[in-house]
């Protein structure tokens, strides 16, 4: 399938994760935040659309996640938007070497039930666990290693997620976290988060 985003054109594959109100969320931030040689890393890129951004802004791109064919559609939807990425098959950090200005994330966020069977082949993209925390604690329990001294992070819950649980995690892990943005979406809250060392 193609998606368009202010002349950005990504071909986006069945098995990735199609941008929706989250991808455009983070998007948004990325392109307010990004300057020219920023040292950007998206984890869980999906079809590139943040990594992109932050390139057409001047950074210096590395692009991640779990799903080869993800990897491969970012590849290919940078070399169609005229921007160079490093892209890497990548578990959270498990690849990746080096420090980051700015580390942005849409991680899997849902809390599992029983409306998951009606999510296809979208259910590992979104689901994490029974909270929907899971991703988000692997995350927190990395990240500090790969952010430089005064670089930030972004990354996207849901309500559904628990805003105040998430935001007390950050601070147990070393970081001071605050929202940002907000969307309100049919069945919950979309919520960007950032988040710097204490």
């Amino acid at each position: 399938m193609e998606f368009n985003y202010k002349g950005i054109k990504l071909e986006v594959p069945d098995s990735v994760y199609y941008p929706e109100e989250d991808s455009l969320l983070l998007a948004e931030v990325v392109s307010e935040k990004v300057k020219k040689g920023t040292a950007f890393l998206e984890i869980g890129c999906g079809a590139g659309l943040s990594s992109i951004v932050a390139a057409k802004k001047g950074a210096t791109v590395t692009a991640i996640d779990i799903n080869q064919d993800a990897v491969t559609a970012t590849g290919k939807n940078a070399n169609f938007n005229n921007v160079n990425i490093k892209t890497i098959v990548s578990d959270l950090f498990s690849s990746i070497e080096g420090k980051f200005d700015i580390i942005a994330f849409n991680p899997p966020y849902l809390p599992a039930d029983e409306s998951d069977k009606y999510l296809g082949n979208s259910k590992a993209q979104l689901v994490s666990g029974p909270t929907g925390r899971e991703t988000i604690y692997a995350f927190l329990n990395q990240a500090a290693t790969y952010l430089k001294k005064d670089g930030m992070i972004f990354f996207i819950i849901s309500s559904l997620s628990g805003e105040k649980e998430v935001l007390a995690l950050c601070n147990r892990y070393g970081f001071k976290a605050s929202v940002i943005k907000r969307e309100k979406i049919e069945w919950e809250e979309l919520i960007l988060i950032s988040m710097t060392f204490l």
